[in-house]
Protein backbone atom coordinates (compact mmCIF):
# COMPACT_ATOMS: atom_id res chain seq x y z
CA UNK A 1 0.00 0.00 0.00
CA UNK A 2 2.79 2.44 0.92
CA UNK A 3 4.48 1.81 -2.43
CA UNK A 4 1.28 2.71 -4.28
CA UNK A 5 0.91 5.92 -2.29
CA UNK A 6 4.56 6.81 -2.90
CA UNK A 7 4.20 6.03 -6.60
CA UNK A 8 1.07 8.21 -6.75
CA UNK A 9 2.90 11.11 -5.11
CA UNK A 10 5.83 10.76 -7.51
CA UNK A 11 3.47 10.77 -10.50
CA UNK A 12 1.64 13.80 -9.12
CA UNK A 13 4.95 15.65 -8.70
CA UNK A 14 5.88 14.72 -12.27
CA UNK A 15 2.56 15.96 -13.67
CA UNK A 16 2.55 19.16 -11.65
CA UNK A 17 6.20 19.89 -12.41
CA UNK A 18 7.79 22.67 -10.43
CA UNK A 19 4.51 23.86 -8.98
CA UNK A 20 4.16 26.79 -11.34
CA UNK A 21 1.49 26.87 -13.96
CA UNK A 22 2.96 26.59 -17.41
CA UNK A 23 1.74 29.06 -19.96
CA UNK A 24 0.71 28.17 -23.45
CA UNK A 25 2.28 29.47 -26.64
CA UNK A 26 -0.25 29.87 -29.44
CA UNK A 27 -0.08 31.15 -32.99
CA UNK A 28 -1.78 34.36 -34.06
CA UNK A 29 -3.98 33.60 -37.02
CA UNK A 30 -5.48 36.92 -38.06
CA UNK A 31 -5.68 40.63 -37.35
CA UNK A 32 -9.11 40.50 -35.70
CA UNK A 33 -7.86 37.94 -33.17
CA UNK A 34 -4.76 40.07 -32.50
CA UNK A 35 -6.71 43.27 -31.92
CA UNK A 36 -9.07 41.43 -29.57
CA UNK A 37 -6.17 40.04 -27.52
CA UNK A 38 -4.42 43.41 -27.51
CA UNK A 39 -7.46 45.34 -26.28
CA UNK A 40 -8.95 42.90 -23.79
CA UNK A 41 -6.04 41.40 -21.88
CA UNK A 42 -4.61 42.80 -18.67
CA UNK A 43 -1.50 40.62 -18.81
CA UNK A 44 1.72 41.53 -20.61
CA UNK A 45 1.91 40.00 -24.10
CA UNK A 46 5.12 38.64 -25.57
CA UNK A 47 4.98 38.07 -29.33
CA UNK A 48 7.65 36.15 -31.18
CA UNK A 49 7.84 37.13 -34.83
CA UNK A 50 9.03 34.25 -37.00
CA UNK A 51 9.20 33.24 -40.61
CA UNK A 52 9.53 29.94 -42.45
CA UNK A 53 12.67 31.41 -44.04
CA UNK A 54 14.24 32.29 -40.68
CA UNK A 55 16.16 29.07 -40.13
CA UNK A 56 18.21 28.24 -37.05
CA UNK A 57 17.66 31.55 -35.29
CA UNK A 58 13.90 30.92 -35.17
CA UNK A 59 14.45 27.34 -34.03
CA UNK A 60 16.60 28.60 -31.16
CA UNK A 61 13.98 31.22 -30.36
CA UNK A 62 11.30 28.51 -30.23
CA UNK A 63 13.34 26.82 -27.51
CA UNK A 64 13.63 30.14 -25.65
CA UNK A 65 9.87 30.64 -25.94
CA UNK A 66 9.19 27.20 -24.46
CA UNK A 67 11.51 28.06 -21.59
CA UNK A 68 9.78 31.41 -21.16
CA UNK A 69 6.47 29.58 -20.93
CA UNK A 70 7.83 27.31 -18.20
CA UNK A 71 9.45 30.18 -16.29
CA UNK A 72 6.68 32.78 -16.32
CA UNK A 73 3.71 30.44 -16.57
CA UNK A 74 0.40 32.25 -16.72
CA UNK A 75 1.88 35.63 -15.77
CA UNK A 76 2.26 36.58 -19.43
CA UNK A 77 0.51 35.79 -22.69
CA UNK A 78 2.77 34.18 -25.27
CA UNK A 79 2.00 34.38 -28.98
CA UNK A 80 3.87 33.56 -32.17
CA UNK A 81 3.23 35.04 -35.57
CA UNK A 82 4.66 34.05 -38.95
CA UNK A 83 5.03 37.26 -40.94
CA UNK A 84 4.95 35.42 -44.27
CA UNK A 85 1.52 33.92 -43.65
CA UNK A 86 0.24 36.87 -41.59
CA UNK A 87 1.66 40.01 -43.21
CA UNK A 88 -0.76 42.23 -41.26
CA UNK A 89 1.56 42.01 -38.25
CA UNK A 90 4.62 43.03 -40.27
CA UNK A 91 2.72 45.99 -41.68
CA UNK A 92 1.34 47.10 -38.29
CA UNK A 93 4.74 47.10 -36.60
CA UNK A 94 7.09 47.88 -39.54
CA UNK A 95 8.85 44.52 -39.47
CA UNK A 96 11.21 43.50 -42.24
CA UNK A 97 13.02 40.52 -40.75
CA UNK A 98 12.69 37.73 -38.22
CA UNK A 99 13.13 36.65 -35.51
CA UNK A 100 12.00 39.50 -33.30
CA UNK A 101 10.44 39.58 -29.85
CA UNK A 102 7.96 42.36 -29.10
CA UNK A 103 6.51 43.00 -25.64
CA UNK A 104 3.13 44.70 -25.26
CA UNK A 105 1.40 46.02 -22.18
CA UNK A 106 -1.96 47.80 -21.96
CA UNK A 107 -2.27 47.62 -25.73
CA UNK A 108 1.04 49.34 -26.51
CA UNK A 109 4.43 48.11 -27.64
CA UNK A 110 6.85 48.70 -24.78
CA UNK A 111 9.94 46.79 -25.89
CA UNK A 112 11.47 45.08 -28.88
CA UNK A 113 14.41 42.68 -29.17
CA UNK A 114 15.86 42.22 -32.63
CA UNK A 115 19.53 41.33 -32.39
CA UNK A 116 20.30 39.79 -29.00
CA UNK A 117 17.76 37.04 -28.51
CA UNK A 118 19.68 35.22 -25.80
CA UNK A 119 17.90 33.87 -22.73
CA UNK A 120 19.50 36.56 -20.56
CA UNK A 121 18.35 39.37 -22.85
CA UNK A 122 14.81 38.02 -22.96
CA UNK A 123 14.47 37.61 -19.20
CA UNK A 124 16.17 40.96 -18.55
CA UNK A 125 13.66 42.79 -20.68
CA UNK A 126 10.73 41.07 -18.96
CA UNK A 127 12.12 41.51 -15.45
CA UNK A 128 13.34 45.10 -15.91
CA UNK A 129 10.16 46.47 -17.47
CA UNK A 130 8.15 45.96 -14.28
CA UNK A 131 5.56 44.00 -16.22
CA UNK A 132 4.06 42.46 -13.14
CA UNK A 133 1.90 44.47 -10.77
CA UNK A 134 3.42 45.13 -7.35
CA UNK A 135 1.59 43.73 -4.35
CA UNK A 136 -1.13 45.99 -2.92
CA UNK A 137 0.21 48.62 -0.52
CA UNK A 138 -2.59 48.05 1.99
CA UNK A 139 -1.23 44.66 3.07
CA UNK A 140 -0.70 44.60 6.82
CA UNK A 141 2.95 43.97 7.62
CA UNK A 142 3.74 41.30 10.23
CA UNK A 143 4.66 42.52 13.68
CA UNK A 144 8.36 42.95 14.43
CA UNK A 145 10.31 40.35 16.36
CA UNK A 146 10.31 42.52 19.49
CA UNK A 147 6.52 42.33 19.88
CA UNK A 148 5.30 39.79 22.42
CA UNK A 149 3.86 36.62 20.95
CA UNK A 150 0.56 35.56 22.55
CA UNK A 151 0.55 32.08 24.01
CA UNK A 152 -2.06 29.51 23.13
CA UNK A 153 -3.36 29.33 26.71
CA UNK A 154 -4.44 32.99 26.87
Amino acid sequence: MEKKVLYGLVMLMYLVGSGFSQGEVTWLSNEVEWRLILTTTQLPIVVTVTSSLCGDRCTILDDQLARLSETYGNLIILRKVNILTNPFFAILYNLVNAPIIIVFQTGKEIARLESDLSWGAITDIIDNLSLFAPPPSDIVQPASDSAPVPSLGE
